[in-house]
């Protein structure tokens, strides 16, 4: 029987273990804490390596169990952790190691792994002598197992303009950018790029923008930054403008993240 909000002890700490950063993915190991209801511009996939977490979606009105969930680019949700460990696998959508799960949104916003694949992970991880110890290797091997269970032979391939958009982004986003130079780098109108990001990346440009920010913020923070400086560094008005943009893209304040948890950039 599902419990409502009100009746789960939510676990109001702060997320505690690792983070791992890479270009286009980060892997959290650690006990899971609580988020607010927030939707994020990357696939999340979540795997408990323990007892169940729970959900709470924008349309829901119990919290609900899981043993893992992947959770869709856009889709709102909360997480109650509880303090139980977790693997949460956050990667952007057009990675190539995420075209495999593109056709899973064409219908469910969640969507969870098997029991057999639930097993395979947590005995990757439990081989481990200490979760701060995973590399990317092990990333690949989760990724691996995911695929396996859910992947699609037929994933779906990128716009080539939308492909070329993205790379023109990130080799230009340190000094800033505009949708209309975007646009006007791959021969297209602003109103047909925003359209054909949005159905290929299945977030708005705009929004994608700001999430490339916050991605550069994390690198920033595992380097030692401090919020202000981070802030200014990564192209965000204040250390205000980022805790906010953290909340709505990843449902918590970075300080909540890193008063508990070790950030590493494997970036270069």
């Amino acid at each position: 029987m599902s419990e409502m909000p009100g009746d789960i002890n939510r676990n109001s700490g702060n997320w505690s273990g690792s983070v791992l950063l890479w270009e286009e993915q980060a892997l959290f190991i650690g006990n899971a804490a609580d988020t607010i209801l927030h939707e994020s511009p990357a696939i999340k996939i979540c795997v408990s390596l323990g007892e169940d977490f729970y959900l709470l979606t924008d349309g829901g009105r119990d919290w609900e169990p899981f043993a893992s969930a992947i959770i869709a680019p856009g889709q709102y949700h909360a997480i109650d952790g509880r303090g139980r460990k977790m693997a949460m696998l956050i990667t952007v959508p057009e990675a190539e190691m995420a075209r495999p799960l593109n056709h899973l949104f064409d219908h469910s916003g969640i969507t969870a792994l098997s029991v057999d694949a639930v097993a395979s992970i947590r005995e990757l991880f439990g081989g481990l002598q200490d979760l701060s110890d995973a590399d990317e290797a092990v990333c690949a091997q989760m990724t691996t197992f995911i695929a396996d269970d859910v992947g699609s032979n037929e994933s779906l391939l990128i716009d080539p303009r939308v492909a070329k958009s993205i790379e023109w982004i990130r080799s230009r986003r340190e000094h800033g950018i505009s949708v209309k130079e975007i646009a006007a780098g791959v021969d297209l109108s602003e109103s047909r790029l925003s359209h054909l990001f949005s159905e290929n990346v299945r977030v708005p440009v705009r929004r994608y923008l700001l999430w490339l920010r916050l991605r550069d913020a994390l690198h920033l923070l595992a380097g030692g930054g401090s919020l202000t400086e981070t802030a200014y560094e990564a192209g965000f008005s204040d250390s205000a403008h980022l805790t906010r943009t953290f909340r709505t893209m990843l449902g918590i304040a970075p300080s909540s993240l890193i008063r508990e948890s070790s950030l590493r950039s494997f970036l270069g």
